[in-house]
């Protein structure tokens, strides 16, 4: 989702918890900063309903659980404090009891958008990479069809799927699909075609 300019006074993280409760609006918050998440296209929320489906679905009956959009994950390190939402993540740990915030995310999905996709694989890219539990980080394209996803495994390596029936492994949840199953709700025209700056890009 998009954000806001970011509310210029900086307020604690504890003063930002307790707003977020009451607010009509959602927040992300970083360093002593928030920025209001404005609403997701149609498009948008299909795909992550998708995914969220798929992961869901994979982990029933196990440890893991799978949240969607609305659920905080925190990092809190002696560089940064900040507060994401997430499209779609994953958490295997039993100490992430909170009602509201998950501390220990294992895998990590956003949509790309235009008005978000410099931020997603920018600034809130790398914070996602400093949270300890975080294995793999998986970005979905909107409007064409890609993925990439980079993992703590191979140092943060790059891999790119764009063919619709490239076969996307989930490695921290040990799920092979598709690329096209994270499409099933909101399918490309027949004649999609990715920005011209991008089609060198190779799959694997």
């Amino acid at each position: 989702m998009s954000t806001s300019t970011a509310r210029q006074l900086p307020i604690t993280a504890a003063e930002y918890l307790e707003g977020e409760r009451k607010a009509d609006i959602r927040h992300e918050f970083v360093d002593g900063r928030i920025y209001a998440m404005s609403g997701a296209s149609l498009r948008h929320n299909s795909i992550c309903g998708d995914a969220y489906e798929l992961l869901k679905r994979h982990l029933q009956g196990g440890p893991c659980r799978t949240f969607i959009e609305a659920v905080k994950v925190e990092l809190a390190d002696d560089l940064t404090e900040a507060y994401y939402y997430p499209d779609v993540f994953v958490t295997c740990e039993p100490a992430d009891d909170d009602s509201h915030v998950v501390r220990h995310p294992k895998l990590i999905i956003e949509v790309l958008s235009p008005s978000t996709s410099r931020n997603d694989r920018g600034d809130k890219l790398a914070n996602y990479k400093r949270i300890p539990s975080v294995e793999e980080i998986v970005y979905i394209e909107q409007d064409w069809p890609e993925i990439f996803i980079v993992r703590r495994s191979d140092r943060w390596k790059k891999h790119i799927f764009t063919q619709l029936d490239s076969l996307v492994h989930l490695e921290s949840i040990d799920l092979t699909l598709p690329v096209s199953a994270f499409y099933r709700s909101a399918p490309f025209p027949d004649d999609v075609i990715r920005p011209w700056y991008l089609r060198y890009r190779e799959d694997g």
